[in-house]
């Protein structure tokens, strides 16, 4: 096995809901950053599914939405919340139907706030994005440094792509193997933005 982190990605498939974005709490933009909003996560922060999609209603564990967030059933958090993860926030969330009914109030937003400089730009390829300097816009192949990686951290966010997610190989199989539904992980060398 390898000993390099995947990226944790959605498996819509064809009957998983996909969200819109995030309801309800402000600055939303900051979970896609590694930011903190454990103290001021609102009670009422709420996904409503796609209206795009309205064939697509069962309920994953892990579900694909616009904002890019971790967000998972009750199960599945507690999977990796019992794994101890440094630096990882749980905030509670509740799906709405396209019919604006309750669907679950059972799903949470994992959020890792640790942003690691891993990214070996001289070995990857990658554009800078034009409005934000310090953002890629896309990456075709993306390489870390080993030297940069803390082998005891289970999820963090890589610097620069931040709205993407980093697992480390063992806890992605042990997810894999516990059959949770709506995930899928990535190789860092098929990754590609």
């Amino acid at each position: 096995m390898s000993t390099l982190p995947v990226v944790w990605e959605w498996d819509v498939g064809d009957r998983f809901c996909v969200l819109e974005g995030l309801q309800h709490v402000r600055d939303e933009y900051q979970l896609s950053k590694g930011i903190s909003r454990a103290q001021d996560f609102p009670k009422d922060a709420c996904f409503h599914m796609s209206a795009r999609h309205r064939k697509y209603v069962a309920l994953a564990d892990n579900l694909s939405n616009l904002g890019r967030s971790l967000v998972v059933s009750r199960k599945l958090k507690e999977f990796v919340e019992a794994r101890k993860p440094r630096d990882v926030e749980f905030l509670r969330v509740s799906l709405f139907d396209h019919k604006q009914k309750l669907a679950s109030d059972e799903y949470f937003i994992i959020n890792p706030i640790r942003v690691v400089d891993c990214i070996d730009k001289d070995k990857s390829r990658y554009k800078w994005n034009n409005i934000d300097p310090e953002k890629m816009s896309s990456c075709s192949k993306m390489v870390l440094k080993p030297e940069a990686l803390d082998p005891e951290l289970l999820m963090f966010r890589p610097r620069h792509v931040e709205y993407y997610v980093l697992v480390h190989p063992e806890l992605a199989k042990a997810l894999e193997d516990e059959g949770f539904t709506g995930l899928r992980f990535t190789p860092i060398d098929e990754f590609q933005t």
